[in-house]
């Protein structure tokens, strides 16, 4: 059935767009004998509507050979008549493009020439003779396409007799019509994510993330064996959701989160891939699954215990895959585990299988009716009053008990009902749509299903796209709404007056997102804090799209796939290029209507296969969007010939490619990078694309971009002085979105500015404005051009930066941008005062970096008897970031709505205090700040009077850091009221002084990091509060000059989530206290603390280098993963004497470290296997029996100078990196069959001097990094 309504991709209003269209162009150029058929196809329109309307699960019960055919002929014919129209308008704009060419860049005989022809044209009959003569091939196209959809359209009839219900025809286009336009007058609003219930499933997770890793007799999990706990779950049933909500609440600060999408396809070294990609932020170089697992195996070695989330899983055949999977990960930390969610309990059954574990799941039924109702309630009245609706609460709680709980179904239906708030249309869809809903899976899929036919056409379009991406992809608006208008999925047809594109596109997205068919998320860039929305799909809203886009988009996993897929397919991505044959791609070419084409690969892929791409690329003559991600330079001469191209974004391109793109007049997206050093000079065309609306070229845009009067964002846009670019270019540019504009030191005059006219630019939501960094700046220059600068006061986010003037601007002291919502200003050396901003409402986000002269922001101003002020900071702001403004000495009060509050390098004398306004009820309000940063404020000496002694504020701060405050020093801190408290930092504040002594101080139970770094009087009281936090995983201890000893075995049992502990620079730490009592611990670091080293050094070992381990007795418990010191004589001291389990050894080492400790070694030899040691100068030979560090992989010596000779090392030996040493070792290793050759011939790689070995043979150090 999909087919079918794949095929049923035109609405009526389109077609008669593109018929009118048509014969707009066959009436221009005298074609003859039009009429008849235009009147017939005129008269054909109401009945075509009829059958689109009837296209719909409600009414067309089964599957219709002759209907779908007819569907696809239809848009066959709708989509050649585009096509050819499309042509005739690029021979419009090619002959625009000469003008433009020659008035700009032709000599003054072209000229001359130019304007005799422009005469002759401009005789009307002579031009349209002219061009029939020239365009009679593309005319006789363009005829037959409309007989061709007079023909089909000549068919209606039949295929009328073949639907049934056509009585209900009109109450369903009626229907449709009018929840279209309900939708554009709403669709705009979207619903806020809600999540209700599952309190006891949350509950369940959380305890079992928590509690200790133990097997089915109670005994504690070797690291081999990771517990996996299964979500199991009709789809739709918010598995992913009740994941996310524990990993956001519960989890992120305990573990390292790794999330990763699997869907059906497990492919391993895939997952692999996208398990690393999580882990590290980074996309992974390497598509070889040792490789990667290699590299994930490197990774987990040094993370704290993580969660790997395995999200919507499906393999329940083959154990060999999990096996693979599981291989990595089982060298991570005692304590990390996975959870996994699918459909199906043979899954779970099987990981804990392939892990050697006992099966634990969890299900996820449906929510509590009245949970679900209030889940409903939120979605359909969400924005309105549900009081204003009585009529409509008992049809309500009918259809929220027929739903059965499922979110996913009660999101999507209450999306959908809100289009019409009456009684009959509810009623209807209860006895209808829900008639034989019983919950099943089916049943879920069938409702969704159902909500996707009642969505107007331009709607259904746009989501059937996104099939060509994959699953749990993150979208941003902008980015899918330009993949929208370059596919040629968005157009003006049915909006009168017309639309910007963009503005359309934006409108479905919300739609679509206000009926739950996506997601919304926020990600936090975390330097700026700026925020950006998203859009994510569900795993069942990806699979409906899928299905209903069958036959019409493909995204390509394997290369069976292609086998498969219809050639009507019109959009197309292929995952995964480097894994298709140069055969298999030429297949490509079998989709002849192909209109987009996504190649995604590992980088540089195999020149035959990448000249097959660019083969399929330049042959696909329907293409509007074309884009990749390969790192190759594409050579595209042919590009020109492709004229319907949009929409182009490839990494790298030749010359000749960009000889070819700029003849493409259509063009809407460049974001193409030039693959050579020389500029070529055909560049400079880009400017006469009129139609062109964003361009990133990569390079200075020396071009005339005032021709680009489409142009919607413009950046990097540097003024040159001289005959270079100028800012009066921009004037022309009348629909500009965005813009950014660099070197405004080199603008000559404020007239010059004036022309650009920015205050007329009402749709600029975006300004930047940069000066470059000078060496001698004219300050009322500057001020001039800034006042003469102004922009519309729709402006949103303003930046601005090395502007060298004293003043604000006229239009930000009289506070003219009224809508700001951002506010920006950096490297400003001379900006002295900001006005007060409080009337800018709408200001969430204000960052001020590098203003060193700034002195004040608005006006002082004092609270009020009754407590309440007018504030000069903007009500509404929740991000406030002031770094570098060393003259700044105090803040304005900061408003009730701040989440994350930072100053940095400020000279600040006090903090600021958060206040309400006169007209704030604060009652109504709980705290939202969550973050507080204090750094390098160096005339800062009392924290007394700011918002940290402020209980109805601090009780919700989640982060609180503050750093080099050199002269603070009372600090009355309430840590006990801190009651959210996750992460505190004291660092390098020496002069703090508390009025409670140890035992006073309470520090939270929800602590989970902890820095105490030289803070005076405060750290013994902090190290003292650390008896029962069980939820603490990170302590540095740096610099406590007062700390004698390490907290006693109490208080070290009682830390048992704590996996990281750094010890540094306690000079008279003279005991390790009850360190022996960590269970958990996984790395230790312990550096610069001279009197335990000096206690150390006076044990003398108890064994001899006898070769054979070492017997201890020891009543530690303390076994460690990673092991961090400065030399070898601490481990002499227990209990680091005592381990036996140690992976990782890192010695720091100097001038005194002359012997490596191999008691210890030996003691770790089945556990070792990483050995790196810096700053051996004075190391002249290592331990004989080295070759019995049996498990050892990686072995680093840095600066090893005197090392003469190597001995054999052990065959697990993987990679040896000596650097600086001696020139007569270098030799010896460089000489084959040398006992020093010999030692290292097994090792895979090997770095030595300057000297670079792959298994056994010399090599180049680019061939030894290519391997890493």
């Amino acid at each position: 059935m999909a087919l079918v309504f794949a095929g049923k991709a035109v609405a009526t209003a389109a077609i008669s767009f593109w018929i009118n269209k048509a014969f707009t162009y066959l009436k221009e150029y005298k074609v003859e004998g039009i009429e008849d058929i235009k009147n017939r196809l005129l008269q054909s329109m109401p009945k075509i509507q009829v059958v689109l309307d009837i296209v719909n699960p409600r009414y067309v019960k089964e599957q219709s050979s002759a209907l779908d055919a007819w569907l696809w002929q239809l848009r066959y014919a709708v989509e050649e008549a585009e096509d050819v129209i499309d042509v005739l308008e690029y021979y419009k704009l090619k002959e625009m493009a000469k003008d433009h060419k020659v008035s700009d860049w032709g000599s003054s005989f072209s000229k001359v020439k130019h304007k005799v022809i422009k005469s002759v044209k401009h005789v009307s009959s002579l031009d349209k003779n002219l061009k029939q003569f020239t365009h009679r091939g593309t005319l006789k196209r363009l005829r037959e396409a409309v007989e061709g959809l007079d023909k089909v359209a000549s068919d209606i009839m039949s295929i009328l007799t073949v639907t049934e219900h056509l009585k209900e025809v009109a109450s369903c286009s009626q229907q449709q019509e009018y929840s279209m336009n309900d939708d554009r007058a709403t669709g705009l609003t979207l619903t806020p994510p809600k999540f209700v219930g599952r309190e006891k499933e949350k509950e369940k997770i959380v305890r079992w993330l928590t509690k200790a890793s133990t097997d089915a007799s109670g005994n504690l999990m070797s690291t081999n064996h990771i517990p996996i706990l299964s979500l199991i779950g009709h789809g739709g049933m918010g598995k992913t959701t009740l994941a996310q909500r524990v990993c956001e609440e519960m989890v992120r600060k305990n573990f390292k989160v790794i999330w990763v999408c699997v869907s059906d396809s497990f492919d391993v070294t895939s997952v692999t891939s996208k398990i690393l990609e999580s882990a590290t932020g980074a996309k992974p170089n390497a598509n070889c699954l040792e490789t990667l697992q290699q590299n994930l195996i490197h990774k987990l070695k040094y993370s704290t215990d993580f969660l790997l989330v395995l999200d919507d899983v499906w393999e329940d055949k083959k154990i060999d895959k999990w096996e693979k999977l599981f291989a990595p990960l089982r060298t991570g930390k005692s304590g990390s585990k996975i959870l996994l969610t699918t459909r199906m309990q043979s899954v779970a059954v099987l990981a804990a299988e392939a892990m050697g574990i006992e099966t634990e799941f969890l299900t996820i039924e449906g929510l509590e009716e009245g949970e679900n109702l209030e889940l409903f309630s939120h979605s359909v009245f969400s924005g309105q009053n549900p009081q204003g609706f009585p009529n409509l609460k008992p049809v309500s709680k009918q259809i929220v008990k027929k739903l059965g709980g499922c979110p996913l179904v009660t999101k999507v239906v209450g999306g959908h009902l809100r289009s019409k708030m009456s009684f009959q249309h509810w009623n209807n869809f209860l006895q209808e749509g829900l008639e034989h809903f019983k919950g099943s899976e089916d049943d879920i899929m069938e409702v969704l299903r159902l909500s996707y036919y009642c969505l107007p056409t331009e709607l259904q379009i746009c989501f059937r796209y996104c099939s060509i991406f994959p699953q749990d992809y993150a979208f941003k608006m902008k980015d899918l709404v330009l993949m929208w208008i370059g596919s040629g999925l968005i157009s003006q047809a049915g909006n009168k007056p017309p639309k910007r594109l963009e503005d359309i596109g934006e409108q479905i997205l919300a739609q679509l997102a206000g009926k739950s068919f996506f997601e919304t998320n926020i990600k936090v860039d975390p330097y700026s804090q700026r925020k950006e929305k998203c859009y994510i799909m569900h795993d069942l809203m990806h699979e409906l799209a899928r299905y209903v886009s069958s036959g019409e988009c493909a995204r390509i996993i394997s290369p069976g796939m292609l086998e498969n897929e219809k050639d009507t397919v019109r959009h197309l991505c292929i995952s995964g290029i480097d894994y298709l044959s140069t055969e298999e791609v030429k297949k490509i070419l079998h989709f002849k209507n192909v209109r987009t084409v996504i190649i995604e690969g590992p980088g540089l892929i195999d020149s035959n296969l990448f000249h097959a791409v660019e083969n399929v690329m330049e042959q696909s003559k329907s293409l509007r969007l074309l884009q990749s991600n390969l790192e190759n330079t594409f050579h595209l001469p042919k590009i020109a010939h492709l004229k319907h191209l949009r929409y182009i974004d490839l990494p790298r391109i030749s010359p000749d490619t960009i000889s070819g793109l700029v003849r493409l007049y259509h063009l809407l997206l460049v974001k193409c990078f030039n693959g050579s050093r020389e500029e070529p000079k055909q560049v400079r065309y880009l400017g006469n694309i009129d139609h062109l609306r964003y361009v990133n070229y990569g390079k200075t845009l020396e071009f005339p971009i005032g021709r680009l009067t489409s142009l919607q964002e413009l950046h990097n846009y540097r003024i040159q002085g001289g005959k270079g670019n100028k800012i009066s270019t921009i004037s022309n540019l009348s629909t500009l979105r965005e813009l950014e504009v660099l070197g405004l030191e080199n603008v000559e005059s404020h007239e010059e500015a004036d022309n650009v006219k920015l205050n007329n630019k009402k749709y600029i939501t975006l300004l930047s404005l940069a000066w470059s960094a000078r060496a001698a700046v004219e300050n009322g220059k500057d001020e001039l051009l800034l006042n003469h600068l102004e922009p519309h006061a729709n402006i949103e986010t303003l930046r601005i930066s090395g502007y060298g003037g004293v003043k604000s601007p006229i239009w930000i002291e009289n506070l003219r941008v009224k809508n700001l919502v951002s506010l920006e200003l950096a490297r400003c050396l001379y900006w002295e005062k900001l006005p007060s901003l409080g009337e800018l409402l709408s200001l969430k986000h204000l960052w001020l970096e590098c203003l060193p002269s700034l002195q004040q922001i608005g006006q002082s101003s004092d609270v009020s008897i009754s407590g309440c002020i007018d504030l000069s900071l903007p009500p509404n702001l929740d991000t406030m970031i002031v770094r570098r403004c060393k003259e700044l000495r105090a803040l304005p009060i900061l408003p009730t709505t701040l989440v994350h509050f930072e100053t940095s390098n400020v000279g600040l004398t006090k903090l600021p205090r958060i206040g309400k306004e006169c007209n704030e009820n604060l009652e109504t309000k709980s705290s939202r700040l969550l973050v507080v940063v204090v750094e390098e404020c160096k005339c800062l000496n009392s924290l007394e009077e700011s918002l940290l002694v402020q209980g109805d504020y601090i009780k919700s701060i989640h982060v609180l850091r503050i750093a080099d405050c050199e002269d603070l020093e009372a600090a009355p801190l309430a840590f006990e009221q801190m009651n959210e408290l996750r992460e505190l930092d004291i660092r390098n504040c020496p002069k703090l002084r508390t009025s409670r002594g140890v035992g006073d101080t309470f520090l939270p139970l929800t602590l989970q990091k902890l820095n105490v770094n030289y803070c005076g009087e405060l750290e013994l009281p902090l190290i003292g509060a650390l008896q029962g936090l069980t939820r603490l995983s990170e302590l540095v201890l740096e610099k406590c000059k007062y700390l004698e000893s390490l907290p006693s075995d109490d208080v070290f049992k009682s830390l048992k989530s704590l996996k990281f502990l750094e010890i540094i620079g306690c000079e008279n730490l003279s005991s390790l206290g009850g360190l022996g009592s960590l269970q958990y611990l996984i790395k230790l670091k312990i550096s610069a603390c001279s009197k335990l080293m000096a206690i150390g050094s006076s044990q003398t070992p108890d064994a001899s280098s006898s070769g054979e381990e070492p017997v201890v007795v020891t009543t530690s418990t303390l076994q460690i993963d990673y092991l961090e010191i400065d030399l070898p004589d601490i481990l002499h001291l227990e209990p680091l004497k005592g381990l036996c389990h140690t992976k990782g050894l890192v010695i720091r080492g100097g001038t005194q470290l002359e012997s490596l400790p191999e008691e210890w070694l030996l003691r770790n030899r089945g556990k070792l296997q990483s050995l790196k040691i810096y700053s051996a100068s004075s190391l002249e030979s290592l331990p004989l029996h080295m070759r019995d560090l049996c498990s050892l992989n990686f072995l680093l010596l840095y600066g090893a100078g005197k090392l003469q000779s190597l001995p054999d090392f052990p065959s697990s030996l993987q990679k040896l990196d000596i650097t600086c040493c001696c020139k007569e070792l270098e030799e010896k290793v460089g000489v084959n069959e040398s006992p020093e050759w010999n030692n290292i011939s097994h090792i895979a790689r090997v770095h030595i001097g300057d000297s670079y070995f792959m298994d056994g043979k010399k090599c180049s150090e680019e061939t030894l990094d290519r391997q890493q």
